[in-house]
């Protein structure tokens, strides 16, 4: 019996960290959120960082036009990147 590598990958979130995890199931999008911690029963509310990564994966599931509109945003912004990098490195003129 041959043993296949396994596919799973673990990752450890500080008790106050939640993470939003997107993939890919027969070319369909998959979204999850996996919390560091659970919220007790009874909370009065959700912890900001929950209540957004909640946000944006009930979004991303239900409103098709979004991924564009996060894509176009990234790729519209990659170059901003490049340009603060390049800024950064030039020398001072003050010296």
């Amino acid at each position: 019996m041959a043993v296949r590598p396994s596919n799973d990958v673990s990752v450890d979130l500080d008790k106050t960290e939640v993470a939003l995890i997107i993939g890919e199931e027969d070319g369909a999008m998959s979204v999850r959120v996996q919390a560091g911690a659970e919220v007790p029963e009874g909370a009065p509310a959700l912890p900001a960082a929950q209540e957004i990564v909640l946000a944006l994966a009930m979004r991303l599931l239900k409103d098709p036009d979004f991924h564009d509109e996060v894509l176009d945003w990234y790729y519209d912004h990659l170059d901003d990147d490049d340009e603060d990098e390049e800024e950064g490195d030039e020398p001072d003129e003050e010296g």
